[in-house]
Formats: C-alpha cells, structure tokens, sequence
C-alpha cells in the first residue's frame, strides 16, 4: 500500500488556489478593462452614427436639381465648398456678407455707426453662469482663416472670429469655440479648450455677460438654432441691433451641423 505524503497534497491544494486566484484576477482584469473600453467607445460611436443620421435626414430634404442649375447657384451664391475649412469659407463671406452701417445703442438709445476694429488684441472674458460657464477667455481678432492659428487660441478658451465687430462696437461679433463628446467632456468639465460643449444646455432668455476693457456688457439669449456648414447667415446683423452669435459643433465634439445661439446687448 502506497502512503500519500500529507506534504505533497498541501502543496498541490496551494498550487490550484494560485491557479483559481489567477484566473479570477485575470477575468476581474479583463472585465474592467472592457467597460472602460465601452464607456469611452460606445458614447463616441453613438454622437458619431447620430451625426450621421441628421446628416442623412438633411441631405434627403434636398430636392434634387440638374446639375447645371447647382452649377450656376453654387457660382452665383458662393455655396460652401466642402473643400474649404469651415472657418474658411466663413471668411470669404464677410465681404458681401456682414452687420449694417448702424446699428441701436440700447445705453444711448441713438442710432450709431457699427465698429471694426482688426488691431484690437486685448483678452476679453465671458460669464454664462446659467450653464457654470465662469471667466473663460475670449481672444480678439482671430485669424479664423488659418486652422493652425485659431486652433492654438482654442486651447486656451474661445476666439472672436477676426473681421466682425467686438463685442461693443454694435452689430453682430462672432464667437466661436470647441466641443467635445460627452465620454471626454464628462471627465473634463471645466477644460477651457471644451467648454463650449455646456452651450447646448443654455435656453432663451438667459444672460451672457462679456468682460472687456474694464467693463461688463449683458446680453440676453434670443435664440438657439442648429444650422447647416453653409449657412452664412449666421453672420449677419439681427435687425440692426447689437448681437453676439456663440456657435460650436453640433453634435458636439463631430461637427456635421452648428450649434448657434444668438445674445441681444441689454447693457
């Protein structure tokens, strides 16, 4: 008869707790690092397939033409080339389109000549509070045609897109910033760079508040609108009042539509 060695099954019943032990931190590893894999892919996946549907559900409303026809109203009209940066194509715009000559001061109550100033280059500052939106900076006079140089602005808050009025100067001043998908931006809040992802909880009738030379303009949202690439309109002047257009991508952080809200100056 062959007498087992108490020794030798101690150490076998070690040796499978080990291997049970490695397993189970194996799979606990392996399912941790599929959620994380998860909560950061599938909320991008989804902005991403749900950028894509409106984009599908704007591009069926277009009634379809001869080529010709959109040969003609796209030389006609400046249509957006989708072979231009967005910024760009902004840019090309600001001639023909633009605020009036005068606009209404609502502190003088008089009628005054729109302003715009390309030399200005000081940081202006805005307050949105409404949507935790507190001292984020405002660089001047971006050059908003060149992606290098407004992206490096962006990183330290939101531009004013060079070529329309400062906020102040009367007409239609036009700021603009980045956004991003709600997998980044929940874990980066308060990311001057991203900040402009709280735009889309704002509502009408709320206040904006815009820092500059010492002093604190008030503006109040009069609309919220989201538009396609090519809408050009977003430039202009609202029925001569002074306005400030805030606009991110939408949806946020993919960018096939615009996010645009739009402040009357109160103050």
């Amino acid at each position: 008869m062959v007498m087992q060695n108490p020794d030798w099954n101690i150490q076998t019943e070690s040796q499978t707790k080990v291997k049970k032990t490695r397993i189970y931190i194996s799979v606990v590893l392996a399912v941790i690092g599929l959620v994380i894999i998860g909560s950061q892919v599938i909320p991008l996946a989804k902005s991403y397939i749900d950028g894509m549907i409106e984009q599908v559900r704007a591009d069926s409303k277009v009634d379809p033409v001869p080529e010709s026809y959109q040969t003609y109203i796209e030389s006609q009209l400046a249509y957006y080339d989708p072979g231009k940066s967005y910024f760009a194509n902004l840019s090309s715009e600001l001639g023909s389109i633009g605020g009036g000559s005068q606009y209404y001061d609502p502190l003088t109550q008089t009628q005054k000549t729109v302003i715009i100033d390309k030399d200005y280059d000081k940081d202006m500052y805005i307050d949105i509070k409404s949507i935790g939106i507190v001292n984020i900076k405002i660089s001047a006079n971006v050059d908003s045609y060149n992606d290098k140089v407004y992206n490096q602005f962006l990183k330290q808050g939101l531009a004013h897109f060079k070529g329309t009025p400062l906020p102040g100067d009367g007409g239609n001043s036009f700021i603009y910033g980045h956004s991003a998908v709600e997998s980044f931006f929940s874990n980066h809040q308060n990311l001057p760079e991203t900040i402009f992802s709280r735009l889309s909880n704002i509502d009408v009738g709320e206040e904006v508040d815009i820092k500059k030379d010492e002093k604190v303009l008030k503006y109040i949202v009069r609309s919220k609108k989201i538009v396609s690439p090519d809408d050009f309109s977003i430039l202009e002047s609202q029925n001569n009042k002074e306005t400030v257009t805030l606009m991110t991508c939408w949806p946020l952080g993919i960018g096939t539509k615009r996010l645009i809200v739009v402040a009357e100056r109160q103050i």
